[in-house]
């Protein structure tokens, strides 16, 4: 894809996105193995990468993103949001590492 297309591609799925209601999404990091999560709220997928990137929590690797269902939203505090949380972190808080595993 030529860069110039690949840029109106970006300015559509963002304009597309910032229309939505913001809510709490759950991102997962991950190359050969787990590298970290983030919880935060923002648009969209790619406005949720892009605001990772802005608070330099990104650690590479392939991302797996879900909105984080309203009901579940009470199973997280403020201070476990906006920053990389790691395996250990999130096994203690929740006892789980996978979103659809909490009740």
């Amino acid at each position: 894809m030529a860069v110039d297309k690949f840029r109106e591609r970006i300015k559509e799925v963002m304009t597309e996105e910032l229309a939505q209601p913001e809510k709490f999404w759950w991102l997962s990091f991950a190359d050969d193995g787990f590298k970290g999560a983030v919880i935060i709220k923002a648009h969209g997928i790619s406005d949720a990468l892009m605001k990772c990137n802005m608070l330099m929590i990104n650690p590479g690797g392939e991302v797996y993103a879900i909105q984080i269902p309203d009901d579940k939203e009470e199973n997280f505090k403020l201070e476990d949001t906006n920053r990389l949380l790691s395996k250990e972190e999130i096994k203690k808080k929740w006892g789980v590492m996978k979103l659809g595993e909490m009740e």
